[in-house]
């Protein structure tokens, strides 16, 4: 019967674990915050690009460390009696946490680059941070298309990629 229960807490984790992770962004998905955000548009060629890595956020870190502790806890009450289940629930579910944590940023992290673009017809220069998108791929220097420049959020689309 513990096994069950066992079974069903991991399953549980795990599947909470994975919807705790970012995932690569594509060009033509736009997240529900997001919709109605109004943003003044230029015609632009990138300048520089470096690939950076975007990290995963502290949220999602919490909820994978806070998942493997718990799965990590439940696996060690299994074991022993007395005192000796007391250490492996704490044992356990200390490394479940350390787990946790870490596969959490192993499989959130997201590729981006921090792209700078010159406005067509001017000296303005803006930089912007973005996640590499599946429709576009990384995006090279003396690529031309729109910058996207709004209040929170900012974003360089290329032409025909």
């Amino acid at each position: 019967m513990k096994m069950k229960h066992i079974a069903c807490a991991i399953v549980a984790g795990s599947a909470m674990l994975l919807a705790s992770c970012s995932t690569m962004v594509d060009g033509n998905n736009v997240a529900p915050e997001k919709v109605g955000y109004g943003a003044q548009a230029f015609p632009a060629t990138v300048v520089a690009a470096k690939n950076v890595n975007i990290e995963t956020t502290k949220s999602a870190k919490n909820v994978g460390t806070g998942v493997g502790a718990v799965l990590g806890a439940a696996s060690g009450s299994l074991l022993g009696g007395g005192t000796g289940k007391l250490v492996s629930t704490a044992g356990f579910g200390v490394a479940g946490a350390l787990a946790g944590r870490y596969l959490t940023d192993a499989m959130g992290n997201t590729k981006g680059q921090n792209i700078t673009v010159q406005i067509d017809g001017t000296n303005q220069l803006y930089s912007v941070t973005q996640p590499v998108s599946q429709q576009y791929g990384y995006i090279p220097v003396g690529a031309h298309g729109m910058y996207y420049h709004g209040t929170n959020n900012s974003r360089f689309e290329p032409d025909g990629m």
